[in-house]
């Protein structure tokens, strides 16, 4: 038997909060890269070395140079941190409607 009362509302909603956290996500390792990025330039060492001093691959140094942050997850970018001996902390808080 067919639904007659099916309402596309929850769909819509889950779809809205879908992308609303992808944005969210998206600007956060945005923001965690740039961060990184900024340490890493004053380390003032060669990509190899940062390479070696972060245990990743040269080429994923690049793409940190080059701002490519949506090549590495959140969980990533922390873990990169805590390899340079910073520690990463988030704040949460209501949303403000207007």
């Amino acid at each position: 038997m067919k639904n007659e009362n099916h309402d596309s509302a929850p769909r819509d909603m889950c779809t809205s909060a879908r992308e609303a956290y992808s944005g969210v996500e998206l600007e956060l390792r945005t923001e965690l890269g740039h961060e990184l990025r900024k340490l890493l330039i004053e380390k003032r060492l060669k990509q190899r070395e940062l390479a070696t001093l972060l245990a990743i691959q040269q080429p994923e140094v690049s793409h940190l140079f080059n701002g490519n942050f949506t090549r590495f997850t959140i969980d990533r970018l922390v873990r990169l941190f805590n390899r340079l001996g910073w520690i990463v902390k988030f704040q949460v808080y209501p949303q403000d409607f207007d």
